[in-house]
Formats: C-alpha cells, sequence, structure tokens
C-alpha cells in the first residue's frame, strides 16, 4: 500500500536505516482517521525477515520482505497497542550483514508513550545501531525497502499536538542551565549568530520578525571566539537540520565542539572544530526548524532542535 507525496503532506518522513539499495522501495500511511493498531513481523534466525501492520479497522497491509521462500521465519510476532491511549513515538534498532546481504535490518525495537517493545531480532550489540532522541511526536507510518528481507525502515511522524512541534535531541554534556526557543506558527528562524574557536561558545537567533533569542552561552568575557552569521529569507530558503561534535575542551569534559546547519539549498559551517563524538541527523524530508534547545552556561554544553512539518503552499 503505498503513499502519494499530496498523502503525506503535513507529515515528516525521517531515514530510513539500512540499505540504500537492497529490495524495492515501500510505503505504509494509514488514513489519519484509522491509527496503526498492529505490527506484525518474522524475526528468527538474526535478522527481521518481514513486517506488516494492522489499520484500527483492521485492515492489513504488507508484508514487507519476506520473499525468500527458504527463510521467512515459522513464527509471527505481534505487538498490539491500546489505541486510543497507547500510541507509537519512535523505533531503534540495528542493521548490518546477514546471510552475506549487506544492510538488512538484524533488529527492531518500538517505543510508545507506555511502553517499550524490545527487541526483536538479532541482539543489539551486533551490527549498526540506529536511534533518534525524539519526544511529543507520533509515527503515523513506515517507508523503507525490502525484498527477501527487510532491507531499510523510516518512519512518517506528526507532532501530537496538531500545532505542536516535535523536539529532537539533545546531544552534549549534561551540564549548564536548560535554555529553549520556539518562533511563533507564522514565523520563521533567519538568522543564526555563532561565536566560535575550538569549540561553540555561544548562539543567538532572529526569527522574521527580528526578535531576538539569546544569547545562550558567551559567559566567559575572555574566551568568545570569533563571530560567525548565517542569514537566509526563511521561506524560498530554509533550515532543516543539524550535526556536529561534542566533547571536551579545556576543563569541561562535554561541550558542543562544533556545529553545521543544513537548509533546504545550502550547508553551512562547520563552525568550530571538529573533534569529539559526531552526531547528526538521519534523512529527515518536509520539516523545518522552528527552534533550539538544550543547555548552555560558559560555552553550548547540549544542542537539540524542535521541528514542524512544512506548509506547502
Amino acid at each position: 500500500m503505498g503513499s502519494t507525496s499530496s498523502e503525506l503532506e503535513g507529515v515528516i518522513s525521517i531515514g530510513a536505516w539500512g540499505s540504500r539499495s537492497g529490495g524495492d522501495p515501500w510505503s505504509y500511511k494509514p488514513n489519519t482517521a484509522s491509527p496503526i493498531r498492529e505490527i506484525i513481523f518474522f524475526h528468527e534466525g538474526g535478522n527481521i525477515k518481514s513486517i506488516s501492520f494492522k489499520h484500527q479497522d483492521s485492515f492489513i497491509s504488507g508484508g514487507f520482505g519476506g520473499r525468500d521462500p527458504n527463510d521467512r521465519g515459522t513464527s509471527e510476532t505481534r505487538i498490539t497497542l491500546r489505541t486510543p491511549s497507547e500510541y507509537l513515538k519512535s523505533i531503534s534498532g540495528t542493521y548490518g550483514v546477514y546471510n552475506g546481504v549487506a544492510d538488512v535490518i538484524l533488529s527492531l525495537s518500538f517505543h510508545t508513550n507506555l511502553s517499550t517493545y524490545v527487541p526483536f531480532g538479532r541482539p543489539s550489540n551486533t551490527g549498526t545501531p540506529f536511534t533518534i532522541p525524539m519526544e511529543d511526536s507520533v509515527v503515523v507510518g513506515f517507508h523503507g525497502r525490502a525484498g527477501y528481507y527487510l532491507d531499510a525502515i523510516g518512519i512518517y511522524v506528526k507532532p501530537l499536538n496538531p500545532r505542536g512541534s516535535i523536539s529532537l535531541g539533545t546531544w552534549g554534556g549534561p551540564k549548564g542551565d536548560p535554555f529553549g526557543f520556539m518562533v511563533g506558527t507564522t514565523s520563521w528562524i533567519k538568522q543564526i549568530i555563532i561565536r566560535h574557536d575550538s569549540n561553540i561558545k555561544a548562539l543567538s537567533f532572529k526569527d522574521e520578525n527580528d526578535h531576538n533569542y539569546g544569547i545562550f552561552g558567551g559567559k566567559n568575557p575572555n574566551d568568545l571566539g570569533r563571530e560567525a552569521i548565517i542569514e537566509f529569507d526563511g521561506r524560498s530558503e530554509f533550515l532543516t537540520s543539524i550535526s556536529g561534535t561534542y566533547g571536551s575542551y579545556v576543563n569541561y569534559a562535554s561541550v558542543i565542539t562544533s556545529l553545521l546547519f543544513e537548509t533546504n539549498l545550502n550547508t553551512y559551517g562547520p563552525f568550530g572544530r571538529e573533534i569529539g563524538t559526531t552526531f547528526s541527523l538521519p534523512i529527515m524530508r518536509g520539516a523545518v526548524v522552528v527552534g533550539f534547545h538544550g543547555k548552555s552556561n560558559i560555552y553550548i554544553d547540549s544542542i537539540g532542535i524542535y521541528v514542524r512539518p512544512r506548509t506547502v503552499g
């Protein structure tokens, strides 16, 4: 059961994780009036063989994968959500080589607002892990690639509150004071000011109405680094994602050491110095960054973003 681009308006596509070329593309997104009620899959032998889904109205979509007649799995596993009080908010898992086939989904975990269903497939200490720290979200569908097995999987998400946003992150260290802001529903981020050198010293932002947010960080007057300014109009060019690194700097165990900002048209950065642990977001389509959150004090200790579905037209 596929979905057209018009059906996906108002939805953010995240991922897919796994193979970029194996199997055939697939997409599943039920009508919003009939949410996902059940996830059905086969997973013996160290990978996910196939997956299918049941709507609230009992219609089953899939299975996606399971084309190897000698390795389809024999035991069916079902996760039944206690709708409407329980809803799926994220997934995680691993991908890697199985039976000579590169980059298939080895394991899957499903995270709801009430429970975590883990792990199915191969133990999580093998393969390449994938996860995304995400709050205030509801999964409304899935997509990916499938053939003999489940080659890749991604999710379609919406904000839990129809007029709200989804929180992604944070990445970085635990210290500092919380900060956060979101622009209004009819506004956008048009300017980012970064103070940086061997790490990210401070951040500030301006929206379309010239409202200022910050300065976040920058509490050491003797270590303010140099200033860089990113500007875009927020309509034809808008912020879609961030990535970067975090690690030690001077006497601080974990602060943001570099940042890169991505728009629908350009990439800005990296600013700072790319040392420490890398963080990045999977491919996201249909999203616009509408705010930032994290912790800061002397420097930027941690960072995350707020996103909303991009309004078309």
